[in-house]
């Protein structure tokens, strides 16, 4: 009887309540979720990919990887063919603007002004090594009036942003590279088939590497070992006949040995995680892949041959995925790119991009990969979970001023990529 009597007082009160709630506005308490801290922010990664422009200044785009999108586009100086970081993220690029004589600089922080760096008249900048130690080297291809007859080498203090020094190389100095940790600087002078050494120590060069040496004609590309023993030396012969690579012994500056490659050899690239380096023989369709693991300081050095990839036509440019799962090769001619296992080596498919892929590139967490396709204004972004593309993304327009409503507007050329 009591249970029945509490019923009985309670329903109107309820029922009071259920009536007052369903009309008007009334208050009704909403549960907000608390949300716990999140996990420590993801390190932001970004490619910058350097434009040629063939009727006015170059340019340098920055694209953000995670989200595939353009963030700013940097103008830099006219005929800019190379690019370099100097420092960390903290850092700073410095452009090769070869028609311009000059050298651009501008730091990797957002919406950075450009500085542009004058060098000699006539220098014709066309390639650049950064340096431990504040330093940024330049090879010039072209004569000037403190080097009458041959190239030069101008070093930019990147403290100041002045040329603190130039000195005299062979005839039209190309490809560049230092030692780790400050060493010498290789330079190889494409117009008498030779390679010049320079010191940072005595400011100087200290030798010349000629045929009389061991090296062979036309050297193309110079990769230094990470542990700065040796500088590999991709020279293409007369261009008919199969190249070489050749193994400076940086210690005495002599070709310590040989190894046949393929037909027309163009690039070198080092995969420090997996050892091996990897050379593109555009002649041959192909690409040759070296053990570095093994080459001790000899004599007369030996490095073990893994294999030779053949992949699409006139492979110009190679990359390797910092995770060590696949190799990437950019074809100029068939306008894709071969993706390579490996651990057998073998290619595992092939992925279309624009066309004259002439550069290729992976950034650090191994999620994405980059190419260059110069003739036609773009950049392929691939997906290196699936080797699909994620977005093709256009260069910055030759003529800023041209209207895309009223005409065709052609677009730079994508020349080369870094990543960090």
């Amino acid at each position: 009887m009591r249970f029945l009597r509490r019923i009985t007082v309670l329903l109107p009160c309820l029922l009071f309540l259920v009536i007052e709630l369903g009309c008007g506005d009334q208050y009704r308490p909403i549960a907000n979720p608390i949300v716990s801290p999140g996990g420590q922010p993801q390190t932001t990664h970004f490619a910058y990919v350097l434009n040629y422009n063939p009727v006015g200044n170059g340019s340098n785009t920055k694209i953000d990887v995670s989200g595939d999108t353009n963030l700013q586009v940097v103008s830099t100086g006219l005929g800019s063919v190379a690019q370099a970081f100097q420092g960390s993220v903290a850092g700073a690029i410095f452009v090769a603007n070869r028609d311009s004589d000059t050298v651009s600089e501008f730091t990797l922080i957002s919406t950075p002004a450009v500085i542009n760096i004058g060098l000699y008249p006539g220098s014709r900048p066309v390639g650049l090594a950064a340096s431990a130690t504040n330093l940024m080297y330049v090879s010039n291809s072209g004569t000037t009036s403190v080097c009458p007859l041959t190239g030069s080498l101008s070093v930019i203090n990147t403290a100041s942003l002045v040329v603190s020094s130039t000195v005299c190389l062979g005839i039209n100095p190309g490809p560049i590279v230092q030692l780790p940790n400050g060493g010498n600087v290789f330079i190889a002078n494409q117009g008498d088939n030779s390679i010049s050494v320079y010191s940072p120590t005595s400011l100087s060069v200290v030798a010349t590497i000629t045929a009389a040496n061991g090296l062979h004609q036309n050297p193309v590309s110079l990769v230094a070992s990470d542990d700065g023993l040796y500088v590999f030396v991709v020279t293409q012969g007369n261009g008919s006949s199969p190249g070489t690579l050749d193994i400076i012994n940086a210690t005495t500056n002599t070709v310590g040995a040989s190894v046949p490659l393929g037909v027309s050899p163009t690039y070198g690239y080092l995969d420090s995680v997996l050892n091996r380096l990897y050379v593109t023989n555009t002649g041959s369709n192909s690409v040759s892949v070296f053990d570095v693991s093994n080459v001790v300081l000899t004599a007369n050095p030996a490095i073990p041959t893994l294999a030779t990839v053949n992949v699409g036509t006139a492979p110009v440019s190679v990359t390797a995925l910092p995770n060590g799962l696949s190799v990437y090769v950019a074809n100029s001619l068939s306008n894709d790119v071969s993706v390579v296992n490996s651990t057998n080596l073998s290619v595992v498919t092939t992925v279309a991009v624009g066309q004259n892929p002439m550069f290729i590139a992976s950034e650090p967490t191994s999620t994405k990969v980059f190419t260059a396709n110069a003739n036609s204004g773009t950049i392929s972004i691939i997906n290196a979970v699936n080797n699909t593309i994620a977005i093709t993304m256009p260069a910055p327009q030759q003529d800023p001023t041209c209207d895309t409503q009223t005409s065709t507007c052609p677009l730079q050329r994508p020349q080369m990529i870094l990543t960090q």
